[in-house]
């Protein structure tokens, strides 16, 4: 736990004979230094905006540290500030988003999400295509949901309809043939 006397760090079990917590005394350090934290995390990122979230972030991850075992937390403090802004600013180079408009940039992107007409006519035809498919003998049926909703390979389909692999490729390209000769004649 920390006391603090005219700028110097001292760690201590108790202040003035009562035992604080070292949430309370943590508390305490940011709100005793948050002014300057400010103006070293201005110097750092250069946007007041940009400091206020520094500020926030390196007071995250301190919360996190056993600050028993830090000698002088308003130091290790702005290390975690240093550390934050440089890791910032090679990730802003990396990925070139520095004074990027993203406004302007994300209505230049055309939208992919499909129209409600083509949501329909997708779910018409998957509608069609299953009716083909329950349409057909028993065992191509079966056979073809195996193998395309289930997962299932050849043989584990051969095994299960009691047929002979090289069949069982054989209805389900049979059955496939069929679907797309009624697709390609709008059946």
């Amino acid at each position: 736990m920390w006391l603090y006397e005219n700028n110097s760090h001292i760690a201590e079990r108790k202040v003035g004979g009562f035992a604080l917590s070292t949430r309370k005394l943590s508390l305490r350090l940011y709100q005793e230094h948050r002014k300057a934290f400010l103006v070293y995390a201005n110097r750092l990122t250069g946007d007041h905006a940009e400091a206020e979230d520094l500020v926030q972030e390196a007071w995250v991850l301190f919360e996190q540290q056993n600050k028993i075992e830090i000698s002088a937390p308003v130091h290790y403090f702005k290390t975690i500030m240093r550390n934050l802004c440089r890791f910032s600013y090679r990730r802003q180079k990396l990925e070139k988003t520095k004074d990027t408009d993203f406004d302007n940039a994300s209505r230049m992107i055309a939208d992919l999400a499909p129209s409600p007409e083509q949501v329909a006519d997708a779910r018409w035809q998957v509608s069609k295509l299953l009716d083909q498919i329950e349409a057909m003998p028993a065992r191509q049926t079966a056979a073809i949901k195996m193998y395309y909703f289930e997962g299932l390979k050849l043989r584990e389909i051969a095994a299960e309809l009691n047929i002979s692999v090289s069949f069982a490729q054989s209805l389900i390209a049979d059955g496939i043939e069929a679907c797309t000769n009624a697709r390609a004649t709008g059946e």
